[in-house]
């Protein structure tokens, strides 16, 4: 037995730093081959940009603010995931809803006021990182 081997045989081990001890869940082994592939099909956009274009005329523009949000959580919501085999194992959700965003919603008004309008174009980028943030992926045999 050589002092390297020895070492390593009196040494004692933390069993959380060992990545071995770690519980693997079924899925998560195949988290690093995953693609995602968004199935927006052309008339699914125009059906959602013609109920939010009447929406914004109805709201005279304030649906505007409301209107990214609801785009991010569509275009997510038909998105799917695919392992390496090209088998489609899971969706993503988006689990965003008018009483979650409300409270940013009004933040991000009074900020394109102050800013007269230039911190909307921010507020499209809050947007994004908000939505992925909460999104997940749930398994095709949940759908």
């Amino acid at each position: 037995m050589s002092y390297q081997q020895h070492f390593d045989a009196a040494a004692p081990k933390a069993p959380s730093a060992q990545p071995h001890d770690v519980p693997k869940s079924p899925v998560a082994h195949g988290f690093q081959n995953l693609q995602l592939k968004s199935e927006l099909g052309f008339m699914d956009v125009i059906g959602h940009l013609i109920i939010w274009i009447v929406l914004t005329l109805v709201t005279f523009g304030i649906a505007l603010f409301v209107f990214p949000y609801y785009m991010q959580k569509f275009i997510i919501g038909k998105t799917y995931a695919y392992d390496g085999t090209g088998k489609k194992i899971g969706r993503l959700v988006c689990t965003i809803d008018l009483a979650s965003i409300i409270g940013n919603i009004l933040l991000w008004i009074l900020i394109s006021i102050v800013t007269l309008g230039i911190g909307y174009f921010v507020f499209l980028y809050k947007i994004n990182a908000h939505c992925m943030t909460h999104t997940k992926i749930v398994a095709v045999n949940s759908l």
